[in-house]
């Protein structure tokens, strides 16, 4: 009797130990094959960051009800504003497999749709006041181009599908009180409303693909092509540890207003090869070299084959930049000048989160006629730094400060005092360009 009784215990804590994987296997809440794809998922979201664990049951190789797996979803839902778009992708998935289990927790799919979309809005406006910004007013000029500009830009992001996301920009322009070089009348005038960037960009690791309307890294920015102007095309940037590689082929002709006609005009193509290298040697410093080759100056006139290299650095308060630039283009002019530089001192930098933030900065310039085109260059603050191709080049310096007035608002006041690059080369009739002043207000939204 008493060792049937043993036995009888025995068999009881033996049952007792195994209810839970007993349980385990027969519960309708314990039905997650442990090969179901979920895990796999949810392991993703946990390298990424967005998974600390579920009350510590979930360490990869734990099995999981489907109540369970749906509480971690719930959870990563909240912070589904820090996903990047394969996360996103992997949690609209998860939570389309676990609806009724993420309902029955009183999270509503509908309200978790609306949560992880990732369709983003953002904007900047600007009100501007410039004289001489394009140097074509001389020292024996009667009175100076100026004029009061407008703008607005509505950005558009949305991460569409794994890999995948759409940038768009709208963007309007109205031009005030404008006023030529020797002109007595003011004219205002308003640009047509312009959709100028449709980028697709896919990336996968290390590799990125831009196609489309884009707006490309290329250098230290002093080519004719730099942000915020856009080409069409594709570009493809590989990064390889401390080195980024850029390739592409565009139409530069999206970029200009254009050169040839203003803006809405047709113009010729301007097709060219697009290229770039970057060496981060650590945050605070870098090193490029950017290359552009026009393929058919020949229709156009638009005569660019440049090199261009150059470096940024951070040194304590101070930040550096400063790129060269060669024109290797075939068949120019005789008067051609080449080759030219830029070199900027700024001290500190902006917080737009922080109203009183203010940063300075000084900037030369060096720049021939045919080094670059200078309408498009971006030389302080949208100055041309230079009166077009193949003129009268511009070399001299020039200044600035940026000041925080509240937050994600900038006052900037600048001037800028420039000469011909080579008045005997270019045969330049004057010695000086009148001098190039603005003021702006500018704030993203």
């Amino acid at each position: 009797m008493k060792k049937t009784f043993v036995i009888i215990l025995a068999m009881l804590v033996t049952l007792c130990l195994a209810a839970p994987a007993f349980a385990a296997l027969t519960s309708p809440f314990s039905d997650v094959p442990a090969g179901h794809w979920a895990y796999d998922a949810v392991s993703k979201l946990v390298k990424d960051g967005l998974v600390e664990g579920y009350n510590g049951r979930f360490a990869g190789d734990n099995k999981l009800t489907r109540y369970e797996m749906a509480e971690i979803i719930a959870n990563v839902l909240t912070k589904v504003d820090q996903a990047n778009a394969e996360d996103k992708s992997i949690i609209q998935k998860l939570q389309t497999e676990f609806a009724d289990e993420l309902n029955k927790l009183g999270v509503r799919v509908a309200t978790l749709e609306k949560k992880s979309s990732s369709i983003k809005f953002t904007g900047d406006g600007r009100l501007r006041y410039r004289v001489n910004a394009d140097q074509s007013a001389t020292n024996l000029s009667k009175t100076t181009k100026s004029r009061f500009d407008e703008r607005i830009r509505l950005n558009l992001s949305a991460d569409f599908t794994d890999h995948w996301t759409f940038l768009g920009r709208i963007e309007q322009n109205n031009y005030s009180n404008s006023r030529a070089t020797d002109g007595t009348k003011k004219t205002s005038t308003t640009d047509s409303l312009a959709f100028d960037r449709a980028e697709f960009d896919w990336k996968n690791g290390d590799t990125v693909i831009q196609l489309g309307r884009f707006c490309p890294e290329i250098g230290q920015g002093q080519l004719l092509w730099a942000y915020p102007f856009a080409v069409d095309g594709f570009y493809i940037n590989k990064n390889i540890n401390k080195v980024s590689l850029y390739a592409g082929y565009a139409d530069l002709s999206a970029a200009f207003d254009n050169y040839t006609g203003g803006v809405g005009s047709s113009m010729g193509s301007v097709n060219a090869l697009l290229a770039n290298v970057k060496y981060k040697f650590d945050k605070n410093a870098n090193v490029t070299l950017g290359y552009l080759d026009v393929l058919n100056p020949q229709d156009n006139g638009y005569k660019f084959k440049q090199l261009a290299y150059g470096t940024t650095f951070k040194s304590g308060e101070f930040t550096v930049t400063a790129e060269g630039i060669t024109n290797h283009a075939p068949d120019l002019p005789a008067n051609a000048e080449k080759s030219g530089y830029y070199a900027k001192l700024q001290w500190k930098g902006l917080d737009l989160k922080k109203p009183g933030s203010w940063s300075p900065y000084i900037e030369y310039m060096k720049l021939g006629n045919w080094a670059i085109d200078s309408t498009y260059a971006m030389i302080g603050i949208n100055g041309d730094g230079g009166n077009g191709i193949g003129k009268d080049g511009a070399k001299g310096y020039g200044g600035g400060i940026d000041v925080v007035l509240t937050k994600d608002a900038v006052f900037t006041a600048a001037a800028y005092f420039l000469k011909p690059y080579d008045r005997e080369r270019t045969g330049a009739a004057f010695d000086s360009y009148k001098n190039f002043y603005v003021v702006q207000t500018s704030f993203r939204f």
